[in-house]
């Protein structure tokens, strides 16, 4: 089961995050992820999940999102493939002024699967995808992949995708223990909205809090620089929470833009395996172009790895001391509250 979403009517975001991707490549997990939370339904399968559009606030730095989870474009028959098209317009509608967020899979070996290629050019195609407001995601890596893997990788999705510098995160497969989150707040009972309400009131009062705590500490440590340690103790990350980190670092580095329909989406299940044919053979001319490119992977793949080493150089943002700082505090905030309720 899953929380309680937000509707239009009480939603205060203005900008959107718009997952899009094929049934099956993850959306609404990375969304979950996004979130800190399990709302959007996911799970093994070989069909689609998601068959509605849906979507739920979430503030990331200074900037408050509506993270949409929508259904794969690619169907077996064409009456699904035009309701999902139906679906795509409508978060269009709802945040034309986003950043779009589009999942690959890479289960396959790390392979870039040509029916996501196929997908992301028909959405790309209507509404013309910028690479400020664009990122696209590759998920569910194989953790034994080639070292050279990230830089061959994004050159060959900037031209497979027709994206100059394209924004890129690659995401590490995680182990099924923590494919839900372990996080309890928003899980599903019927107090699920009145808790986000809850915890929503919680980060603003606590943002106040670290900010004169993150003072208070660099006071000390001044004074006392050996006791820096002590003020910034390190916590082991899950592989849930690491995944968190880079996606949002990922999505901050984006810039939203509005996003108007110029066309219809093009796509029928007739053409469906013409253009899986036409994509496979750009990977393979891509293949033989990367072979007279290895100094452009080598600094390619110099950018992701430098990227991994900031990454995990920097300090963890509020948003994974929620658990322990309402746990912490919620007794001294308590009072502020009608309800405080943390399970």
């Amino acid at each position: 089961m899953c929380a309680q979403r937000t509707t239009s009517s009480d939603s205060t975001s203005k900008h959107g995050l718009i997952l899009l991707g094929n049934s099956g490549v993850g959306k609404s997990f990375l969304g979950n992820v996004i979130l800190g939370r399990d709302v959007f339904e996911h799970e093994c399968s070989s069909g689609s999940v998601t068959h509605e559009t849906e979507f739920e606030d979430y503030a990331v730095g200074n900037a408050s999102y509506a993270v949409f989870n929508i259904p794969g474009l690619i169907e077996a028959d064409q009456e699904a493939v035009d309701r999902n098209k139906t679906e795509i317009y409508k978060a269009f509608q709802q945040r034309p002024n986003s950043v779009v967020a589009y999942v690959f899979t890479g289960g396959s070996g790390g392979r870039i699967r040509d029916e996501d290629v196929v997908g992301f050019k028909a959405i790309s195609a209507a509404y013309n995808f910028q690479p400020d407001s664009l990122l696209l995601i590759v998920n569910d890596l194989p953790l034994n992949r080639s070292p050279k893997y990230e830089g061959e990788t994004a050159i060959k999705l900037e031209g497979l995708v027709n994206i100059p510098s394209a924004r890129i995160c690659f995401l590490d497969r995680i182990t099924k223990t923590e494919l839900r989150s372990s996080e309890r707040v928003g899980s599903a009972n019927s107090n699920a909205s009145e808790k986000k309400h809850v915890v929503d009131k919680l980060e603003k009062k606590l943002l106040g809090a670290k900010n004169m705590l993150k003072q208070y500490s660099a006071s000390i440590e001044k004074r006392a620089p050996s006791l820096g340690k002590f003020l910034h103790p390190s916590q082991k990350q899950t592989e849930r929470e690491k995944m968190r980190q880079k996606l949002i670092e990922a999505i901050i580095q984006c810039t939203p833009q509005v996003h108007e329909k110029h066309a219809e989406i093009q796509l029928t299940v007739d053409e469906l395996k013409s253009l899986t044919e036409e994509s496979k053979k750009a990977q393979q001319k891509m293949e033989q172009e990367l072979l007279k490119r290895q100094a452009d992977i080598a600094a390619q793949q110099r950018k992701f790895d430098d990227m991994k080493r900031q990454l995990e150089e920097q300090p963890r943002e509020i948003h994974y001391y929620h658990k322990k700082i309402i746990e912490g505090l919620v007794d001294a905030v308590s009072d502020d509250f009608e309800i405080c309720v943390i399970s």
